[in-house]
């Protein structure tokens, strides 16, 4: 059960750490796309404003179900790891 714990501690800090740094790209992402649709709500978009605005939108959702899995991956870590001691 020893191992079990630390199996899950390590899935538990990679999980949850990564799903951290992605969840702060996601939303630099989504900031980034609320500013392409300033730019073109105020009239200082060019030519590429809407391959930059797909760009971001294909750019988030990616990052998004990136998250979810993330997430999902500290969860089973913390599963095994209440398996294995029982402790939160």
């Amino acid at each position: 059960m020893d191992t079990l714990s630390i199996i899950g501690m390590i899935l538990m800090f990679i999980g949850f750490a990564n799903a951290a740094w992605v969840a702060i790209l996601y939303i630099l992402s989504l900031s980034a796309i609320a500013g392409t649709k300033i730019s073109k709500k105020v009239g200082t978009a060019n030519d590429k404003t809407d391959g930059y605005l797909e760009q971001g939108k294909s750019m988030s959702n990616d990052l998004l179900k990136k998250l979810v899995w993330r997430l999902a991956i500290g969860c089973i870590g913390w599963l095994m790891f209440y398996i294995a001691t029982g402790h939160f």
